[in-house]
């Protein structure tokens, strides 16, 4: 077979198992020790070292899908250590009062978000649209799931000790207190909302739940100026390789 059919074929091939439905599981490894779970309404990301770290919890009802994957995984829940909420809306942190009631890890968000937790008042209405904000108010606050600890208000310039080193990345826009978390040793970022994947295409924050937009694109700017070869999202597959490339094409588009 000719070489330039050959690399075709691969590229194909490759293309493929990018876009494939994943299978059927509760959790799926995106590289060696980190790990995507299904949880309700979003995902949650397992950073498994000597100690475990959750990257954000979910819709309300979402403790016993991260649980039930660090057990899959043969770990305990007393293994996990920290938790790291990447924004305070509903579908991120609404698992972590009901989380922190199992274990009792250490709970990190960005000291702009941090008041929104720990308040006896419901999370902040995510909408930007005053009608859709209004209709939605009412089940917004059926299913708020009350205030939770928070112990570390997390700062741009953070880092932890997993997994090689876990940076925090102040990534505002989407909300104030936007934090993506780079892995440099392992070449991944997670960026919460601060994008989205639809379709194999980057794309900007959905405008109906973003803040402040502009913002939000000169926050995609700050992640294309880092290294990374695979870039997670809360609510779409990972982008697994050249993601970094494919970052700062997609932001030459936005600026052109």
């Amino acid at each position: 077979m000719p070489s330039s059919q050959l690399a075709r074929r691969t590229a194909w091939q490759d293309r493929w198992q990018e876009l494939r439905p994943l299978p059927l599981r509760p959790f799926v490894e995106v590289v060696p020790g980190l790990y995507q779970v299904r949880t309700r309404a979003s995902r949650t990301y397992l950073a498994v070292d000597t100690h475990i770290t959750v990257i954000d919890t979910g819709a309300p009802g979402s403790s016993e899908r991260i649980l039930g994957a660090v057990r899959e995984l043969g770990r305990s829940p007393d293994n996990i250590s920290d938790i790291i909420i990447t924004h305070s809306h509903l579908d991120h942190v609404g698992g972590l009062p009901e989380l922190q009631r199992w274990v009792s890890a250490r709970t990190g968000i960005h000291l702009a978000e941090a008041h929104h937790i720990e308040s006896d008042e419901p999370l902040p209405n995510p909408f930007t649209h005053p009608v859709l904000a209004r209709i939605c108010e009412p089940y917004l606050q059926w299913v708020d799931p009350g205030r939770a600890r928070i112990d570390v208000h997390l700062r741009d310039g953070d880092e932890l000790p997993v997994l090689g080193g876990m940076r925090i990345v102040h990534v505002p826009g989407h909300t104030p207190g936007s934090v993506a978390l780079h892995f440099p040793e392992l070449g991944v970022i997670i960026v919460g909302d601060a994008m989205q994947y639809r379709f194999g295409r980057l794309m900007p924050p959905h405008r109906l739940f973003t803040q402040d937009m502009p913002q939000a694109i000169a926050s995609i700017r700050k992640i294309a100026e880092l290294d990374f070869a695979t870039l997670c999202f809360s609510h779409f597959r990972p982008i697994v390789r050249d993601a970094d490339l494919r970052v700062r094409e997609f932001i030459r588009e936005l600026t052109a």
